[in-house]
């Protein structure tokens, strides 16, 4: 299944956004227009019914429609007016002549009140009307003239029925353009809308691209080279590329620690295979008496053991700092380790008349640290000054507290020192011009006791005090 697309999805919800937003804005004025048209012609409609009104009098004892005097001199009324009169109690009903024979629907509100409502016209076109009850107006003089004659009549008693009407096809007509009007500029707007938001979103995804590539290329020719973030690379971005830049920079030291680790240990490594080739093929290449067998299986074996140690050393050196195998920090006493990791090196320091002067706290120095991990450091040290230092020379073993810090110094003489003391701590680096024991030292330790100290947050670094004499220095943090 392929993965989502970030700029399809943004195009989506952008989009159906818009469309939304057009959606709500045309029904909106749709709506408006329709309701201002409709009340324009509601008002007009009342207007006509206000005036037809006042133009119902009672006269010499009968109903005279004003209106009817003035259809001459008024032909909107005459031939576009719609409305008609009932006498309520009667069939009695007066029309307007445009609808000649032809009947409105009868209505009104509760009480005679006005009530608008939409109707169909008795020629089927739709319009709109509106209804009420009326009654007759009298004037002053001729309620006199029917009281003097004994004959007065309350306007009151006398209601008609007035529907009046307009014929609303036109706004029907205007309403369906709107309405076509509004769709069509709808979906212009919305395609034109895709398109622009389209090319916002591809340019506001440039960096993203950009960032791709570079990681891409980085991936496949050289981690170690900076991703380039460019200017205007958006804020949320850059914490990301910089992040980014610091695990590929991780990845590519790793990648880098790696091939140093191969090539070096399989440099290490061909030198004692080709001797075990060479010790076996020389042991078959005649027949020979079981002493001289004896003799080659010793120094396979040798070489076998060796090969053991070196294994075990690397095995211990991934190890370290890897999750899941953290140091086990607790209270110790670095001074009583030391001694204990001492003790089995005096006779070897004693053999080759090694002297060795040790000004240690008489009391127990409490620190924070790994007893294992301790124990590493101080071996490897000691086993690198057994190896390294000049027939009849010194060690030199002090402790103390500085600057809150239990300092141990192991320093040791020794000949042909490297100008750069930090390659004492490269994987497998041995200065063979000046080892005394070629055979059997790895060349290891010293970059396990590194790692070792880094992982308890404690520090081993060496420098050379005065010519001839170099000095580890192991400095542990205190409780």
């Amino acid at each position: 299944m392929s993965a989502p697309s970030l700029r399809k999805s943004l195009l989506i919800r952008c989009g159906t956004g818009v469309g939304v937003l057009l959606c709500i804005l045309s029904t909106g004025i749709y709506l408006s227009v329709k309701q201002n048209m409709y009340q324009e012609l509601d008002k007009s409609i009342e207007q006509t019914a206000a005036l037809l009104a006042n133009q119902v009098e009672l006269e010499n004892e009968s109903i005279t429609f004003e209106w009817q005097e003035g259809l001459g001199t008024n032909p909107a009324l005459s031939e576009d007016g719609i409305f008609q009169f009932w006498k309520e109690g009667t069939d009695e009903t007066t029309r307007s002549p445009a609808l000649r024979t032809m009947n409105l629907k009868k209505f009104c509100g509760t009480e005679g009140n006005p009530q608008r409502r939409s109707i169909n016209l008795p020629s089927g076109n739709r319009a709109r009307a509106i209804g009420l009850r009326i009654h007759p107006f009298v004037l002053p003089e001729e309620m006199e003239r029917m009281k003097a004659r004994g004959k007065a009549i309350d306007p009151k008693s006398i209601s008609y029925v007035l529907v009046v009407a307009r014929d609303s096809e036109h706004i029907h007509r205007t309403l369906r353009w709107l309405r076509f009007i509004l769709a069509g500029g709808s979906l212009l707007t919305l395609g034109a809308g895709f398109l622009l938001i389209d090319r916002g979103i591809r340019v506001s995804l440039r960096p993203i691209n950009e960032l791709t590539r570079q990681v891409r290329n980085r991936a496949e020719h050289q981690l170690d080279s900076a991703l380039d973030v460019p200017g205007a690379t958006p804020a949320e971005l850059v914490g990301l590329a910089k992040n980014l830049d610091t695990l590929l920079a991780r990845l590519a030291s790793i990648r880098q620690r790696e091939r140093d680790f191969i090539r070096h240990a399989a440099h290490e490594l061909r030198t004692p295979i080709a001797g075990l080739r060479a010790t076996s093929e020389l042991a078959l290449s005649q027949e020979r008496t079981t002493s001289e067998y004896r003799e080659h299986l010793a120094t396979c074996q040798k070489t076998a053991v060796e090969l053991g140690e070196l294994v075990k050393r690397l095995s211990a050196l991934s190890r370290i700092g890897q999750e899941g195998s953290l140091p086990r920090m607790e209270p110790v006493d670095p001074i009583e380790i030391l001694a204990e990791c001492l003790e089995p090196f005096l006779p070897l320091f004693e053999q080759r008349g090694l002297k060795v002067i040790r000004n240690l706290p008489a009391q127990p120095v409490a620190a924070h640290g790994d007893v294992t991990l301790l124990r590493i450091i101080f071996n490897n040290v000691f086993d690198n000054a057994l190896s390294y230092s000049a027939p009849s020379a010194e060690i030199r073993i002090h402790g103390g507290i500085i600057g809150g810090q239990l300092e141990i110094r192991i320093a040791n003489q020794a000949a042909d020192l490297s100008e750069n003391l930090d390659r004492l701590f490269e994987p497998l680096f041995r200065k063979d011009n000046s080892r005394n024991d070629a055979g059997s030292h790895l060349g290891i330790g010293l970059t396990l006791s590194l790692e070792a100290a880094a992982a308890m947050g404690a520090t081993l670094r060496a420098h050379t005090p005065q010519e001839g004499w170099i000095e580890f220095v192991v400095a542990l943090p205190i409780r």
